[in-house]
């Protein structure tokens, strides 16, 4: 392939870039005729090639690009050369042996080691033209194929000026395909403008497209957030009409319970006025207790405060006497009688506060038991009366808690024979 010539004005004559690159200038220009000739049985060398061949297979096999590398690293200034006269000067340098031509031999050489090794096997120039005809028949590697076919030992001039021939036709060949591509080239290029135009368009109706469902979609989001918004003040109404609802439902219950809570105050009020009303008669029995308390002090007689039911010189002798029951301000005036007589003082409150398990215990310590019946729950009453029975325990049943109730109690104990297990006293 050759390049198109640039003009003197520019690029100099071509001796001058010659003279300026290579210095000294080539020394050997030979003729086909005048190429020494290899070995036998050994690959030829470039220089040893006819220098008509040169141009050729330079052209086919070296590109520019390496000649443009290899010049310089062979010593030569080729920065201001066209790529004609660069083609030139090397096809110049290949006629003999030089730096510049030793480093076209290794480097191709070494790019087409494949084809030389497919080459190598061929006895004969008849084999080496086999395996050419065979390759410009494929297309495939004809560089290669050129290099290992003109390089081989077998190689003659016959083959060698057909092989010329061949590549000379191709050149013509290539470059006819080659003018035919680039107006087919030149076609695909106006399509090729036509299709980006034509997709410059689309891509602009794509972005409006796009703008405009973008647009679209920020309005349906906008009313989707409006919708949200509604539909959660709607929830929020639900709630209250539900919470309305259950409120309306339970003004029915709410109305009977507050009619309840009246009828429950005016109970309280009512136990509440049955409350003064007895702890005013409570009142008046302290009183009496005190007063016969106190008459019973003054005259030493414990008698005195028993009536005639309780004989001078009744003792209880060491006896502990357990009082269930009774008036928790008259406590201190039962203690008092017992000890006056000669006993110890239990108490239990019959229930009141006090755990009922305890009364077993109570009465398990006692000798004797008094009950105020009118002051004892209902389950004390019979778990005393159980457990005295039991343990064989004298108990005296008193209605009235009053202090004169209880020291006619004390009497009754201490009157009471062996049978007697169980005394009643009535107010």
């Amino acid at each position: 392939m050759l390049a198109a010539y640039e003009p003197p004005s520019t690029t100099g004559t071509l001796a001058q870039m010659i003279s300026s690159a290579f210095p000294g200038g080539p020394r050997c220009l030979c003729a086909p005729d005048e190429v020494p000739m290899a070995r036998p049985g050994r690959r030829r060398k470039l220089w040893e090639l006819a220098h008509a061949y040169h141009c050729a297979l330079i052209g086919t096999c070296l590109p520019v690009a390496e000649m443009r590398k290899l010049a310089p690293h062979s010593g030569y200034d080729v920065s201001k050369m066209t790529d004609y006269s660069l083609h030139t000067v090397v096809v110049g340098y290949c006629a003999e042996r030089s730096a510049l031509s030793e480093a076209i031999q290794h480097f191709l050489d070494k790019r087409h080691s494949r084809a030389v090794a497919r080459y190598a096997p061929a006895a004969d120039a008849a084999a080496v033209a086999f395996l050419w005809r065979e390759a410009l028949a494929s297309g495939d590697d004809i560089p290669g194929a050129l290099w290992a076919a003109w390089t081989h030992p077998a190689m003659d001039d016959d083959l060698g000026r057909d092989i010329h021939g061949d590549i000379h036709m191709l050149s013509h060949q290539v470059g006819t395909s080659v003018r035919a591509d680039l107006r087919q080239l030149e076609r695909y290029k106006g399509a090729a403008q036509a299709l980006r135009q034509e997709l410059d368009a689309l891509r602009r109706g794509m972005e409006d497209e796009r703008r405009a469902h973008a647009d679209e979609l920020a309005a349906l989001r906008r009313k989707l957030a409006a919708s949200e918004q509604q539909a959660a003040r709607v929830t929020a109404l639900e709630r209250e009409l539900a919470a309305a609802a259950r409120e309306r439902k339970n003004y029915a219950s709410v109305q009977q319970r507050a009619a309840m809570l009246a009828a429950r105050a005016e109970a309280l009020e009512e136990w509440n006025a049955a409350n003064a009303r007895r702890a005013a008669q409570l009142e008046i029995e302290l009183k009496k207790a005190h007063t016969v308390l106190a008459a019973t002090e003054a005259t030493g007689d414990p008698a005195s405060s028993c009536g005639r039911d309780c004989p001078p010189g009744a003792a209880l002798e060491g006896r502990c006497v357990l009082c269930v029951g009774g008036r928790s301000g008259l406590v201190d005036g039962y203690r008092k009688l017992v000890e006056q007589r000669g006993g110890r003082f239990l108490h239990h409150d019959g229930g009141q506060e006090e755990h009922l398990h305890r009364i077993d215990a109570a009465i398990a310590n006692a000798d004797a038991v008094v009950c105020q019946t009118a002051c004892v729950s209902h389950a004390a009453y019979w778990r005393l009366k159980e457990a005295c029975k039991k343990l064989g325990k004298p108990c005296v049943f008193v209605q009235s808690p009053g202090v004169g109730s209880f020291a006619r109690s004390l009497s009754a104990l201490v009157n009471a024979g062996p049978a007697d297990q169980v005394i009643r006293i009535s107010n």
